[in-house]
């Protein structure tokens, strides 16, 4: 039997690093709010949708004639059908894709690293051996052990859409990120995941304490712990309870596709100068501002995906 310390040690990381990740307001477009009270429309909102969370201030630094040039060049990679337009439904996919381009963006290096054969997917033994090590016989395993390989292991079987056995690329990302799929089956186990690692007393719900962890009993809490409690009780709770049941916790889980797809709208409505409920290159470069600001940089993964300019 190969009784691997690191194992144990993986899995407690693992599971604090889901804990603080679902801490955010999963699935956002933006980290700023998009009409803030008593100030305007903010801008900030609409290049971070449009670039990438945490990309939005990308092309402060560039003059306005290079902004525009580069605007140009995303134009072509969201007009999909080569009609010279972009349509709604074209820029939601555009917005979605930066949405979840942090996904895509670790994805091939843990394949790579998980794929012992090389054949291009995954077994669920490379899986298992990767994550858990090798062990003779999985009743040396501990319980907790055991519950998360036969939670990972019905996640497997649900994203291996061909029942073929492997797991491919696209079938990889729904594994590591179930939340991101539209079968309800995964989506349940997104928020059972949750439940699982920040549910302390186990009735499958979550409160106050559970929610800020080892931060709850703070007395002078720091501005994020305010900001927390207050996300708590102010968007997460919908029936003001002060408990977040599973319809609650699957809802914060969940991506919130809905503003991806006001934000196209939102951006349509914006630049769209004829009316025809889309956009031109020349209307997008004319309301630069509008997406990417009006200094917007070098926004490799958005912009290039290795491709140059």
């Amino acid at each position: 039997m190969h009784l691997i310390v690191g194992v144990a040690i993986l899995n407690l990381v693992v599971s604090i690093h889901a804990h603080s990740d679902h801490k955010g307001p999963h699935g956002s477009l933006s980290d700023s709010e998009h009409y803030e009270e008593g100030k305007d429309h903010n801008l900030d909102y609409d290049h971070e949708a449009f670039l990438g969370r945490g990309h939005g201030h990308d092309f402060d630094k560039l003059s306005d004639d290079e902004s525009k040039r580069r605007l140009r060049v995303i134009f072509g990679k969201i007009d999909k059908n080569r009609d010279g337009s972009v349509e709604e439904s074209e820029l939601y996919e555009w917005i979605e894709r930066q949405r979840t381009m942090y996904m895509w963006d670790m994805l091939d290096d843990v394949i790579k690293d998980d794929d012992k054969n090389k054949d291009g997917k995954l077994s669920w033994q490379e899986y298992k051996s990767s994550h858990y090590g090798d062990w003779d016989h999985e009743a040396s395993m501990d319980n907790e052990l055991k519950r998360r390989l036969k939670r990972d292991e019905n996640k497997f079987r649900l994203a291996d859409e061909n029942k073929d056995g492997f797991l491919e690329r696209h079938e990889y990302v729904y594994f590591r990120h179930p939340e991101e799929s539209i079968y309800k089956e995964l989506q349940d186990v997104a928020a059972n995941e949750v439940l699982d690692d920040i549910d302390q007393d186990g009735d499958r719900r979550i409160n106050m304490k559970e929610f800020l962890g080892q931060y709850n009993d703070q007395t002078d809490a720091p501005e994020w712990i305010i900001e927390d409690r207050k996300h708590f009780i102010e968007t997460l709770d919908h029936n003001k309870d002060g408990i977040l049941d599973y319809v609650e916790v699957k809802a914060w889980v969940l991506p919130k596709r809905e503003e991806s797809r006001s934000e196209a709208k939102h951006l349509i409505d914006g630049a769209d100068d004829d009316g025809d409920k889309k956009l031109s290159a020349d209307e997008m470069v004319l309301h630069f501002n509008l997406f990417v600001g009006s200094m917007a940089t070098n926004h490799g993964k958005t912009l290039n995906q290795h491709d140059e300019f």
